[in-house]
């Protein structure tokens, strides 16, 4: 179960022990509000120079949370909400994905 009251705009959590996990792997400020839904995944939450000389080292950054997270078996996924903005999901999702048509009972 998720709780938006506990995050950001930009991240929701379904597992609060795997979420515990993910921010003592978080490697500073920003991969704490990246996980925290304080800033998003694609970067449009950056200003200034943080966007226009440094935006690729948050990308980097960004890649390496994620890959750390992976490999310590943290389940991740990114949501896709409405306008089309990504949101990182911690957790198993809420719902099983289907990749098929068909209805089951």
């Amino acid at each position: 179960m998720s709780d938006k009251s506990m995050t950001g705009k930009w991240s929701e959590i379904n597992d609060y022990e795997m979420f515990e996990k993910a921010m003592h792997l978080a490697k500073g400020t920003y991969q704490k509000n990246l996980l925290n839904g304080l800033e998003n995944l694609s970067g449009s939450t950056l200003a200034g120079s943080a966007k226009k000389e440094y935006g690729y080292k948050y990308y980097v950054s960004r890649k390496h949370l994620l890959a750390r997270l992976s490999s310590n078996k943290i389940i991740w996924f990114v949501k896709t909400v409405e306008h089309g903005a990504r949101i990182l999901v911690i957790g198993e999702p809420a719902f099983h994905f289907s990749n098929t048509t068909e209805e089951t009972v």
